[in-house]
């Protein structure tokens, strides 16, 4: 994210909008600065906090609205999907066409190809490997580096030529600054 000053304000340069007042961070030279700049960031990130909360309710409201909406169609489509099977398989009897357009929708009837079908790809592999259709069967391998003891991973970091696969990343420090919002 990339900010621009326009009259005292940040402005966000990507979208336009006025975040909030110009601050100056100047340095840190006393414990009630720290204080000070700690109780700024503590006071947004309760602002930002109270509006991820609100939005969540939001979002579950709505989510809860379309539910019972979602429940409705399927109701309505329960009763009604036997009537229109019936009336648009008459009104197309005999007709080359296989679809009956309205305003308000359209009733289309498509043959999908039957056959076979794989239900669980796990049990389909094993039924097929017993079968002798071993070549029908890919095998995906996930190396996972948590299973390794910790031997294991100081001979790997510490060999002269690091397998394929492997990076070694360097210890690094990190700053976190925490107001008690989160």
């Amino acid at each position: 994210m990339s900010f621009t000053i326009i009259d005292f304000n940040v402005v966000d340069a990507d979208t336009g909008e006025v975040l909030g007042p110009v601050v100056e961070a100047g340095s840190i030279a006393s414990q009630q600065a720290l204080e000070s700049v700690l109780d700024v960031l503590g006071q947004q990130e309760a602002r930002v906090k109270a509006e991820e909360l609100r939005l969540q309710a939001i979002i579950e409201n709505a989510r809860r609205t379309l539910s019972r909406k979602q429940s409705y169609l399927g109701y309505l489509r329960s009763i009604y999907n036997a009537p229109i099977e019936v009336y648009a398989k008459s009104q197309l009897e005999g007709k080359k066409t296989k679809s009956i357009a309205t305003p308000f929708g359209t009733v289309a009837f498509r043959t999908t190809k039957g056959g076979l079908k794989v239900a669980d790809k796990g049990l389909a592999a094993s039924s097929a490997i017993g079968l002798g259709l071993s070549h029908a069967v890919k095998l995906t391998y996930e190396f996972q580096i948590s299973k390794l003891t910790d031997d294991q991973r100081h001979s790997i970091a510490t060999s002269t030529i690091l397998p394929e696969g492997f990076e070694l990343v360097p210890d690094k420090e990190t700053m976190s600054i925490k107001t008690g919002v989160e």
